[in-house]
């Protein structure tokens, strides 16, 4: 690349990440089935991580739940803490 010239990441950006409920496979990724109501959800939740700066796949979106679904079944004393 010469002086001056722009990159070619300036002159095409990267469109940002899709929201999971725009991807087309979003009702199977990981096996399983996602209905629209939950993908809607998980669209809601990616829009806030998005705006809070945290990490928007699908992945941390799950991860996150199940703590919070295993913290609330500790406390509930349903489970014991592994």
């Amino acid at each position: 690349m010469l002086v001056g010239e722009k990159s070619p990441a300036t002159l095409n950006p990267l469109p940002p990440p899709a929201m999971a409920s725009e991807h087309p496979d979003a009702p199977k990724q990981f096996g399983i089935r996602l209905s629209d109501e939950v993908m809607g959800m998980v669209s809601a939740i990616q829009e806030h991580r998005k705006q809070t700066s945290q990490p928007l796949t699908l992945s941390a979106v799950v991860e996150d739940a199940i703590r919070c679904h295993y913290n609330r079944l500790v406390r509930e004393g349903a489970i014991h803490e592994q």
